[in-house]
């Protein structure tokens, strides 16, 4: 990957501790050990929470058993890797620990602190962030150069894309071992700059944060809703909104209005939506649900799909044309990889720049004519 220390720097990694036990937590857990195949601890400060994060891996090695993609012996030593601990002292001799907490500043710096207090010297701290600043985590750490950010994207088995995050004092040591134990995971991985939100997620709320505006310019919601059908992404603004969860759409809106308040706005409506308590816009069959939808009130100047399309296009092309500029990624291909395995970008429109140079929404273009672009 561009920017990749040399791979000979990498620590060997014999012991992984996975601080939580909720989902993410767990489906890490699973593929830590049935990739790596070394021992993963899980730990959370509630045994009910464990021993569901860990049953949760064990049920999942059965399924796999049952389709065939695993022998007996394999399931049952994959079951055996993965264990329990309601303390920290279970990753004393852990080589690599990541934590899946609650995305909040606060307690991600006092897990570290606690991590950091039992572990050796030479041990990896990678956190799963999606938005917060790295450099801002570790500032309270010892040994701010052994953290470094290593993003998965949900479901974590089946999304190819890790997001490898170097912060202000990340050493080689240490980003090189998270690209080693990336590979090791069959994961396509891409390094970026200690800035909001990284790639994927500050792209998505760009486009979300857009179709959102319109919404709540007087648009109706079916119309901004199916504005983009024509690009064949793999779901609907909301839909999309659904499946992440309002509350954290909101939170990551809110960490990128807070770092570029000109760019990125924070929806009232959004934010009611978020306090009702209301699961999303979708109900489960996926129809709109009118009360959520009675929650985005509208003003009063629609917009047409076309509209809402440029608008989320251009604001796409200006964000993608920043983040180039603050060296967030290597180059517009780096863009392009995290899109279409991080977002789901349609694989066949080659990428969010070559579409957008192709459009003439990109001025000037993001690459060289001939790369990545039609014959003339």
């Amino acid at each position: 990957p561009a920017g990749a220390p040399d791979r000979s720097l990498a620590r060997k990694v014999t012991k992984v501790g996975v601080v939580g036990a909720g989902l993410m937590a767990s489906q890490m857990a699973l593929l830590f050990a049935r990739r790596l195949e070394v021992p993963v601890v899980l730990t959370d400060l509630d045994q009910s929470r464990l021993d569901k994060g860990v049953g949760y891996v064990h049920a999942e090695v059965d399924k796999l058993l049952g389709k065939g993609r695993v022998s007996a012996d394999q399931a049952n030593r994959l079951k055996s890797l993965v264990t329990g601990s309601l303390t920290k002292d279970a990753f004393a001799d852990a080589d690599f620990v990541i934590e899946a907490v609650f995305e909040d500043m606060a307690v991600k710096k006092q897990v570290f602190a606690e991590v950091e207090a039992v572990v050796s010297a030479e041990c990896v701290l990678a956190t799963n962030t999606s938005s917060l600043s790295l450099t801002e985590m570790g500032a309270g750490l010892a040994h701010p150069e052994r953290l470094v950010g290593f993003h998965f994207f949900n479901p974590v088995a089946v999304m190819p894309l890790l997001e490898i995050i170097r912060g202000a004092s990340t050493d080689d040591a240490t980003l090189a071992t998270a690209f080693a134990v990336g590979k090791s995971l069959r994961k396509s991985s891409v390094l970026v700059k200690d800035a909001p939100a990284f790639v994927v997620n500050r792209l998505l709320t760009c486009f979300m944060g857009e179709v959102v505006a319109a919404v709540d310019e007087g648009t109706p919601l079916e119309v901004a809703e199916h504005a983009l059908d024509g690009l064949g992404l793999p779901m609907t603004p909301f839909a999309l909104l659904q499946l992440v969860g309002p509350a954290v759409g909101l939170h990551v809106a809110e960490t990128l209005h807070a770092a570029f308040p000109e760019r990125f706005g924070v929806s009232e409506n959004m934010a009611k939506l978020v306090a009702s308590g209301k699961p999303g816009v979708y109900r489960p069959d996926f129809s709109l649900d009118p009360e959520a939808v009675a929650l985005f009130a509208g003003g009063t100047s629609p917009s047409t799909a076309e509209q809402v399309r440029e608008r989320v296009l251009g604001a796409l092309s200006r964000e993608i044309r920043i983040m180039l500029d603050e060296g967030v990624v290597a180059g517009p291909q780096d863009i392009d990889l995290c899109m279409i395995l991080g977002a789901g970008w349609p694989f066949h429109l080659g990428g969010i720049t070559p579409y957008l140079d192709r459009s003439g929404i990109a001025q000037p273009r993001f690459l060289p004519p001939g790369v990545a672009s039609l014959p003339a």
